[in-house]
């Protein structure tokens, strides 16, 4: 699936069946490794990683991995003025949101040179709009696979891990606030989400790991 969604010659509409087909079963892949590890003597603990977020527009760019982070049980906490980001999650589940992130990145670049708009809050506006559909996409099949995975006895479950990271968030960081993210271009905001509406959400490595520039000015 994922080797049909990133194709070039796949039908846009194709790729975007067989990219969201394969988000679900990556979903529903590490729900079931959370439920095993639940059960088993050996269990793994949430980790403290770092992410390099390059200029610019970072401040719009933390915006879209926060929302992956969250359909994938990862927190993400930055600091006022840094272009670092600090994640904290279980390992399967962090090395999913590195690379789903990074290749959205690349989409949104992809999707942003095609808009007849130009300009710095025109492209802020669009990677925030472009953020906030994915999100909402990524939480409706995340929403999907629990219930098709098991439900409440899933949901359970997963709120047990949930809670672990929650933990080891006051631990990191026990003073932590919150910030609000507003826009100046509304046609920006409204073209961002209608590119992330058909966005692939394939999570394939496709040699992604070094390529988070690019997206200009």
């Amino acid at each position: 699936m994922l080797a049909v969604a990133e194709h070039p010659a796949t039908p846009p509409s194709e790729a975007e069946n067989a990219a969201e087909a394969a988000e679900r079963l990556i979903l529903k892949h590490a729900i079931d490794a959370a439920l095993l590890e639940a059960k088993s003597d050996s269990r793994t603990k949430p980790e403290l990683r770092t992410m390099d977020i390059d200029p610019p527009y970072v401040s719009a760019k933390l915006v879209l991995l926060a929302h992956v982070a969250a359909a994938h049980n990862v927190e993400v906490v930055t600091r006022s003025g840094s272009s670092q980001a600090y994640l904290v999650g279980f390992a399967g589940d962090l090395q999913l949101v590195d690379l789903l992130f990074t290749s959205l990145l690349l989409q949104a670049a992809a999707a942003m040179l095609r808009q007849p708009s130009t300009g710095r809050a025109f492209r802020r506006a669009f990677l925030i709009g472009f953020a906030a559909e994915v999100g909402r996409r990524l939480d409706e099949m995340r929403a999907e696979a629990v219930a098709e995975t098991g439900g409440t006895s899933t949901e359970i479950a997963l709120r047990g891990r949930h809670d672990e990271v929650q933990a080891a968030m006051r631990e990191h960081f026990p003073r932590l606030g919150t910030k609000r993210t507003s826009v100046s271009d509304g046609g920006g905001l409204a073209a961002g989400q209608r590119s992330g509406a058909t966005a692939s959400l394939s999570t394939g490595d496709n040699e992604l790991g070094t390529r988070r520039t690019a997206i200009g000015g």
